[in-house]
């Protein structure tokens, strides 16, 4: 008996089996001799477990009415418990489905991540089900057609699919013949003997599963808080029908609060997870809480003072590191990096212990050098140049001249080292990778 609790549900599981079962049967086709020629006619399959009153209609009533033929006729013998496939009846499986976000206006979807779901599935409970195929037909040759037709497609089984949804673990099942009975007839006694019925039997492992909890994931990404300074509200002559009356008093502080406080720390092409105390945390403990790495998976790097801001976001691939659980395999797209305002270095160079000729290749028009240490024109003869660590030095046809004056130049610039390809950055006092480095919560996102 049924608890009051539990609700009516009826999924359709065992009638989707049925359909699936009775397609394999369709569309086969007999050849027939007439005399208009050669016709090829269609075996219509259908269910064939009718009632009384339908089997009694379809012969009009009459007791002296043959059934039309050939057909085929599927049913269901019975329906067993599989104990031998039986398993933990109380597993429970959670799956994490992210959704691609949907544009309403242009009514696409877009690569960035919509909604998050997580979804329970049960342990289905197995049964095996046996099949009963009749194959009426009215003579030896039309049976044979059919047949033939049929025994190639069982090797001994044909593996089926009763759905599309990914997430049913039940979906894929196979149908294996295990007996025929070649006829329904003994030895033939006349024009009065029955259609003949070819009787074929197949075993069909299910699933039958309950049904499974969906829930749609609300976990909030990002809190920003923004504090003003003000005496009083009412100074102000704040409006309340004006939305972002706000919007113009500067900001004292901002207050970003994200899951766990982590920081990213960029290292070449690895993305570690760091947590408020600077120990190295395991990615996995928030990846699992959005749902789990793919293909497409993306971290955003923001390079901008604005937690904010959208302009000035770099962006690359992440994959696991199987040598490390606390980083990620960072891929930058390099189109995502800003615009050079220097022209490229070729090389980054100590010019106390290295020259042109050398350790360095003889002197060239073109060639530049960021300098790591001061030199002067005195001490460093073979560079003939007064230039201060951090200047960029280059070669035009005669001597070495300054043409980045590192004292002189507090705006921030960006250059390119063509010997190892890596973009750097000069804040006003050094130089600096324009992408390693660590990010602070809010400053940094997974998308998955």
């Amino acid at each position: 008996m049924a608890g009051k609790n539990l609700d009516y549900w009826y999924d359709e599981q065992i009638k989707r089996y049925l359909i699936q079962i009775i397609r394999v049967f369709s569309n086969f086709q007999v050849k027939e001799n007439t005399k208009n020629g050669v016709n090829y006619n269609r075996v219509p399959a259908r269910y064939g477990d009718s009632s009384r009153l339908v089997a009694h209609l379809l012969r009009n009533n009459s007791e002296n009415i043959v059934n039309n033929a050939p057909q085929i006729a599927v049913s269901i013998q019975q329906i067993q418990p599989a104990r031998d496939r039986t398993a933990e009846p109380f597993l429970v499986d959670t799956q994490q489905v992210a959704e691609r976000d949907f544009d309403r206006v242009n009514n696409t979807y877009t690569s960035d991540q919509g909604n998050l779901y997580t979804t329970q599935r049960y342990m289905p409970v197995p049964y095996n089900m046996t099949i009963q195929v009749d194959i009426w037909t009215t003579n030896t040759d039309t049976k044979l057609q059919i047949l033939e037709q049929l025994f190639i497609l069982f090797n001994p089984s044909i593996q089926l699919q009763s759905n599309s949804n990914p997430l049913d673990w039940t979906s894929v099942f196979e149908i294996e013949l295990t007996d025929i009975a070649w006829s329904s007839r003994g030895i033939p006694a006349g024009v009065d003997e029955t259609l003949d019925i070819a009787t074929l039997t197949f075993s069909v492992p299910i699933w039958i599963s309950p049904p499974a909890k969906v829930k749609r994931q609300t976990i909030i990404q990002q809190i920003i808080a923004d504090i003003h300074k003000v005496n009083s509200i009412a100074n102000l002559g704040y409006d309340q029908a004006y939305a972002d009356f706000f919007g113009t008093i500067p900001e004292e502080a901002e207050v970003i609060v994200t899951p766990g406080d982590y920081k990213v720390s960029i290292s070449g092409a690895l993305a570690t997870l760091v947590s408020p105390t600077g120990v190295s945390a395991i990615w996995k403990d928030i990846i699992e809480m959005q749902g789990e790495l793919s293909s497409t998976s993306l971290l955003k790097l923001n390079i901008s003072n604005d937690s904010d801001s959208e302009d000035f976001l770099l962006v690359g691939s992440v994959v696991a590191n199987p040598l490390d659980d606390t980083s990620l395999i960072f891929n930058l797209d390099t189109d995502t990096l800003p615009a050079d305002t220097l022209e490229d270095l070729t090389k980054i160079i100590d010019p106390t212990s290295s020259s042109p000729s050398s350790g360095l290749d003889p002197a060239e028009l073109g060639q530049r050098y960021l300098i790591t240490e001061s030199i002067s024109a005195s001490g460093y003869p073979a560079w003939n140049i007064d230039a201060n660590e951090n200047d960029i030095i280059q070669y035009d046809g005669s001597s070495w001249t300054v043409v980045f004056n590192s004292s002189a130049i507090d705006t921030v610039q960006y250059v390119t080292n063509d010997y190892t390809s890596k973009q750097y950055k000069w804040t006003g006092s050094a130089w600096i990778s324009s992408y390693e480095g660590e990010y602070n919560p809010g400053y940094w996102r997974l998308v998955l």
